[in-house]
């Protein structure tokens, strides 16, 4: 059952920012303080209309924003629940962001980098042996692939991704499942599978073996070959 205390008094007129910015920003400023929780049911639209001093048009406005980028649900005939759960719609915003800015290529390649090292580091530190074995059977996919010479780059790249998608579950952290499936997103087009079997290999080997040196070594490799694959293109 979602709390039932009344939050309304929570939120405060501001000034100098727009009807539908103050809706948006008093609810996440609340959300920081840990001031309502995931699963906690919203004033109404005119309680909050009422406390903010704006019009209940811009708390509409306001909460289907919000709704968009999974941070409320709005249930028709309920009403607007903080969401219980990271959402990948949170960071479907930023990739649209990054594909009209015209980013850097290698800002993008840091990013990728960075992004992927720390999921590494944190597959070591938390995922179990048995989490470990899942990993070795998708990439066991990649090695039955690359025995029987396959072809297909699309073959290729779907069990790729499978391998870096599995990754992202082995952290058992939500929030870094959902930032690596961004940059994964991100980068899925530029996928050439068939370049990476080999360092896919290494990844698994330091791994499994809990070797985060050798890991980082393979997992820089790993983007050295992508880079160059780029260019091979």
């Amino acid at each position: 059952m979602p709390r039932t205390k009344n939050v309304a008094s929570l939120f405060e007129k501001k000034t100098k920012v727009s009807a539908v910015d103050l809706v948006i920003d008093s609810i996440k400023n609340i959300l920081i303080q840990k001031k309502i929780l995931p699963g906690d049911l919203l004033p109404s639209e005119q309680a909050l209309a009422d406390s903010l001093g704006v019009g209940r048009g811009s708390v509409r406005e306001a909460l289907k924003i919000l709704d968009a980028f999974g941070i409320v649900e709005i249930i028709h005939g309920d009403g607007t629940y903080i969401a219980t759960s990271a959402n990948k719609k949170i960071f479907d915003p930023l990739i649209y962001s990054m594909i009209i800015s015209n980013s850097d290529s290698n800002e993008l390649i840091q990013l990728r980098e960075m992004v992927e090292m720390g999921v590494i580091n944190t597959i070591i530190d938390n995922a179990t042996d048995e989490d470990l074995r899942k990993l070795e059977a998708v990439h066991a996919e990649y090695e039955a692939l690359g025995q029987r010479g396959e072809t297909d780059l699309a073959q290729l790249n779907a069990c790729d991704l499978k391998f870096h998608r599995t990754m992202a579950t082995l952290t058992h952290n939500h929030l870094i499942e959902n930032m690596y499936n961004f940059v994964i997103d991100i980068f899925a087009p530029t996928i050439n599978a068939t370049f990476g079997l080999e360092r896919h290999r290494k990844i698994i080997t330091a791994i499994v073996g809990r070797d985060k040196a050798a890991a980082m070594a393979a997992e820089h490799d790993h983007t050295a070959t992508w880079i160059a694959s780029q260019k091979k293109l």
